[in-house]
């Protein structure tokens, strides 16, 4: 005869039979024809975006080569501009001058720093200042210097040599105590406009503003000046740079402290920190710019009078090499790629052209976009694909596959999963059931064969003692007793299962249910050596409980106490108050019970699975009849315990509230 789960078995093979492979062909079928779509819409994608890529390359290209040529013509037509910072268009950051591959700044190339040098180093204007540089500092004689100086401001014509050398009288007059005639020529050079410097290239009223300084002069008159050459909005050496920010600073700590406050000189040093890292950036440009020279000079691949523009390593800035000019060099134009990028967008039709955000990156940058032949090293990053993209859109055909797939395999896995819990469950109902009805037997078979054999013991009058009579007699009444509590719990589940189950709860003694309880396992306890411990807390009312239930659950948990005891015989059993309730422990030091199996242990027919387990009788049904019990009279039953080391079953019952 065949098993059950063998027919369970069948009926499973033809499911997968009859639905999965219909479904697994459908869902390879689907995910083949997605595969080839995706494909396609890949390669639709990569073309779109080189149009697109190349499409921005024209319109950057012709922006960039608009505006130098227009920063072009303004250089050839004025080209002391060029020592200038400010440019017809906002998008420069600098235009230099390439001259024999080295890239030359616009500080070193501004005309009146030059005239000033040249006139600054006139053989006979440098004698006689060495004349007076010798009586200042080797004859220590300031006022023969100041002579000579003064002899020398008189007779010079040019501005730097007069201005240089009255900055000299002044510092000599000084050290002659004529502190008021040095500061009279310290405020007189103060005035002098930024073009006449030294041989240094280094503005002379700066030198005038230092020493005003430190005499405790007029600290708004030197910040006036300074702040008027910060408005020059002019290039600046990185020497003079730092003069100029090291005496704003000054300034602003200087006291009185109202000027601390003076909003212009905050304005100022603000302006000229900036300044300061432009410069940072622009010499790093200058220390570099052999490699950038190699690849603007060979221009584009295949046509080398095309513009080339190289771009730093993430495409904020973009230099390009306009035509020679006339007698110096090639400038070399440095534009701001964020500045350009936000002035494009400001372009109607740039922007109806390109609607979405972009970014420029690095050639290395795998999702960027080549941007043509004239911009080597650049590359251009569209955002993920939206949903007008030809890579983003879902066709409606593909989404059709997608969607009957997924309902398919959900539909799949669902009866799947609905069969396997039917067929688990029905597996498991009937192991249980043969499991309770081989439990239940064997159950009624010890106390029906206890009392059938002292019973025919008795008949037979083979013994003559009254005690052992006695005894015969006590373990009929307790063995029947036994086959009691066991038919009691199997028709009390039966009852649970209907819903007929009914307790009647009244006011009892615990302590008085616990004696009665105790003394019906006087018996059983005795014939296997058990000491069973109580201990009882004084003044505990009396509680609402069905009397013949709570003995029942009581012992139940007793007779579960001494079955898995072990080598154990030592029982606990306490009454104690917890707050709002009567808590009623039974204590065991035997095998105790895994954390993973003491949710289980209350479930019908659950036993644990152990060789020792199934060497000891049960039904599986008491701890699930304690549960009951407890729930139906508002309270719950809990379990501490460890294997090896014994458990403590905790039946928690309401206490009344006192008024």
């Amino acid at each position: 005869m065949a098993s059950p789960s063998s027919g369970h078995r069948k009926q499973i093979l033809l499911f997968l039979a009859a639905v999965f492979i219909p479904c697994l062909a459908l869902v390879i079928f689907g995910l083949q024809v997605t595969r080839q779509e995706r494909e396609l819409a890949g390669k639709r994608a990569a073309e779109e975006r080189l149009r697109r890529g190349q499409e921005f390359g024209q319109h950057l290209l012709v922006r960039l080569e608009r505006i130098k040529l227009e920063e072009t013509q303004r250089a050839a037509a004025l080209p002391e501009k060029l020592s200038g910072f400010t440019y017809k268009n906002p998008e420069v950051i600098l235009i230099g001058l390439v001259v024999d591959g080295r890239l030359g700044l616009p500080w070193e190339f501004s005309p009146a720093a030059q005239e000033s040098r040249k006139a600054l180093e006139q053989e006979g204007y440098l004698r006689k200042i060495q004349d007076g540089e010798q009586a200042e500092f080797q004859l220590k004689d300031p006022a023969r210097a100041a002579a000579l100086f003064r002899a020398v401001a008189a007779a010079s014509r040019d501005a730097a040599q007069k201005a240089y050398a009255r900055l000299l009288l002044a510092r000599a007059l000084a050290k002659s105590r004529k502190k008021t005639e040095a500061i009279y020529h310290y405020r007189e050079l103060l005035s002098l406009p930024s073009s006449v410097t030294d041989d240094l290239g280094v503005s002379l009223y700066l030198y005038a503003a230092g020493r005003l300084q430190s005499f405790d002069a007029d600290s708004m008159e030197v910040a006036g000046r300074l702040c008027s050459a910060i408005d020059e909005k002019r290039w600046s050496s990185p020497v003079e740079t730092s003069m100029l920010g090291s005496l704003l600073e000054r300034v602003a700590a200087a006291d009185p402290p109202v000027l601390q406050a003076d909003e212009r000189v905050r304005a100022c040093l603000s302006d000229i920190r900036l300044y300061e890292q432009k410069l940072k950036t622009i010499q790093g440009l200058q220390g570099n710019f052999e490699t950038h020279a190699l690849l603007l000079g060979q221009g584009v691949q295949g046509a080398p009078n095309e513009p080339a523009w190289v771009s730093d390593s993430d495409g904020s800035r973009l230099m390009s090499l306009g035509d020679p000019l006339a007698g110096t060099g090639r400038l070399l134009f440095i534009f701001d790629g964020l500045s350009l990028l936000s002035s494009m967008r400001r372009d109607k039709g740039f922007s109806t052209a390109f609607p979405e955000e972009f970014r420029l990156t690095a050639a290395a940058d795998p999702l960027g976009q080549s941007l043509g032949p004239n911009f080597p090293g650049l590359k251009i990053v569209f955002p993920a694909a939206g949903t007008g993209s030809p890579a983003g859109a879902w066709s409606f055909r593909r989404s059709f596959y997608l969607l009957a797939m997924m309902l398919v395999v959900a539909l799949t896995l669902f009866g799947a999963y609905l069969l396997w819990r039917d067929v688990r469950r029905d597996l498991k109902l009937a192991e249980m059931r043969s499991q309770f009805v081989s439990s239940v037997s064997h159950e009624l078979k010890t106390p029906l064969t206890a009392i059938r054999m002292f019973a025919e013991t008795l008949r037979l009058r083979r013994s003559g003692d009254p005690a052992v009579r006695e005894e015969y007699l006590d373990t009929i009444v307790k063995e029947s007793e036994r086959l009691s509590r066991l038919l009691n719990n199997v028709l009390d589940f039966s009852k649970i299962e209907q819903g007929k189950k009914v307790y009647r709860p009244a006011p009892a003694s615990l302590v008085e249910i616990i004696q009665e309880t105790t003394r019906a396992l006087e018996y059983p306890l005795k014939q296997q050596g058990f000491a069973l411990n109580i201990e009882y807390e004084e003044g505990l009312p009396d509680v609402g409980v069905d009397r013949d239930g709570l003995e029942q659950a009581l012992m139940n948990l007793l007779t579960n106490a001494m079955k898995f005891s072990g080598d154990s015989r030592e029982i606990g059993l306490k009454l104690l108050r917890q707050e709002t309730w009567a808590v009623i422990q039974v204590i065991d030091h035997g095998v105790g019970i895994d954390e993973a199996e003491q949710i289980l242990i209350f479930d019908k027919f659950y036993r644990i699975s152990s060789p020792e387990n199934e060497r000891l009788p049960g039904t599986g049904l008491g701890l699930s009849l304690v549960s009951h019990f407890a729930k139906a009279h508002r309270g719950r039953i809990d379990v501490d315990s460890s294997p090896g080391r014994g458990s403590t079953f905790s039946l928690y019952l309401p206490l009344e509230q006192e008024s």
